[in-house]
Parts: structure tokens; sequence; C-alpha cells
């Protein structure tokens, strides 16, 4: 009897470990899930590039904060929550194709202040371009012209937008490029809230397809707090090849 009822106690034990370790492998592929339609990482380290902020090659260099805040949530949501074993943030001053090319890449920052961005874009031609001023930035679709404009009222920005774009390197096979590159620096964050926990849901909802794919968003700033970011354009589109 006292054997019996131990071995049914044991079985009673091995079943709930067994049930508790299926939820959590459950839960976790569940969680991962629209990471991995966003991020289809396949290297052991990520570079994550971010804009060179004002006074870049001086001896007092500063960032933008708005860059460097998305620069950081990205690297701790690849570190932490797709446990990529290296992920090393640099200025794009900084970027070497001989050391980084080899890396998956994030890119943060448009071609404001991020070299790397502009050398992308001479490269595959993204499916947006920006024009620049001297207060504001606007984003002008190639295909057709369409306009969307930054909004700026007394030096503060009350309506941004930024471009999500996904596709694989240009500059090494099998490796990932993400660019997050806004009008101002209130895009690029709203951004980087999209590529990361809880908003890469929705961008994972848009079902992002190769080769190359590119989101764009728009936000208003009201009160120093900006608001959801709303999808404005998706596109599919081939990079120019070389």
């Amino acid at each position: 009897m006292t054997s019996a009822l131990a071995l049914n106690l044991l079985s009673s034990l091995l079943a709930f470990l067994i049930g508790a370790a299926t939820r959590e492998v459950y839960q976790r592929r569940k969680a991962l899930g629209p990471a991995r339609r966003v991020w289809r990482w396949r290297g052991s380290e990520t570079v994550v590039v971010q804009s060179d902020g004002p006074g870049s090659g001086t001896p007092l260099p500063t960032l933008y904060q708005g860059d460097a805040a998305a620069s950081d949530a990205v690297a701790r949501y690849l570190r932490d929550g797709l446990h990529v074993p290296s992920v090393r943030t640099i200025r794009a001053s900084e970027f070497s194709r001989c050391r980084d090319e080899q890396c998956d890449l994030v890119v943060v920052g448009g071609p404001n202040a991020n070299e790397l961005y502009l050398a992308l874009d001479e490269l595959v031609e993204f499916p947006y371009e920006f024009a620049l001023y001297p207060d504001r930035a606007d984003l002008i679709r190639r295909s057709d012209g369409m306009l969307l404009r930054q909004e700026v009222e007394q030096g503060r920005t009350v309506r941004d937008f930024a471009c999500i774009s996904l596709m694989a390197s240009p500059y090494a096979p099998g490796r990932g490029l993400v660019v997050l590159a806004g009008c101002g620096t209130w895009g690029t964050l709203a951004a980087s809230r999209l590529v990361t926990d809880p908003g890469i849901a929705r961008l994972a909802a848009l079902r992002p397809s190769a080769p190359a794919f590119t989101v764009v968003i728009e936000i208003e700033i009201i009160d120093g707090l900006a608001t959801h970011a709303r999808f404005v354009d998706q596109l599919a589109w081939t990079p120019r090849t070389p």
C-alpha cells in the first residue's frame, strides 16, 4: 500500500513537472512567434549603429537623446528577449565594414546624422527618401512622390513619421538588416517600440515579407507625449542590386 501510494505521488509529481515544462515551452514559443517574423537573425552577433549627434568629430561629441534611447531599447531587447549572444552598440562614424559587415545590423536614425543610412540608401535604394530642411524633414515615396510632412511648431515636433525596413543585409549573405529611420528622433523612438515588446506583435501581424519590407508610421506629440503609432503605408520591395 505504501509503495503504491509513493508510486502514485511520484507519477503525479512527474506529470505536474512535464505539464509545467510544456506550458513554459508553449508560452515562450507564443511570445517569440511575433519576434521571429520580424527578427530573422541567424548570426551570433548584432551591431546596433546609432546616429552621430551634435558635435560629431569634436572633442566632446554628443548623441541625440531619442536615437540613443531607441538604440538602447533595441539592444536590450535583442540581448534579454531574443538572447542574441553578442550585441554591440556603436556610432555610425565608428562603423567598419572590415569588422562589422559580417554581423546582423540595426541602423538607428536617418540621413540627417547616420552615415551608414546614407551608404545603405545609395546601395539598395529604400522606397522612401528624406527631404531635409533646417528645422524639419519630410518623407517622399519614390514611386509616386507622395509626401509625408513632419510638423514642427515653435521648435517642437508635433507630428513625426518614421520608416521601419526589414531585409537581408547587402553586406553579407545570411545576415539581417533592420533600419529605423525617423524624420526626427520622436519618429525613430516610436519605430523602436514596434520592433520590441510589446509593440512587435502589431508589426508582426502585417506579415513582413521578403526580400524587403518597409512600414511607415505616424505619431503625434501632445504635451510632450507621443500618441499610439499609426501605420500609414507598407511596401514589399526588392532592393537594388549593385
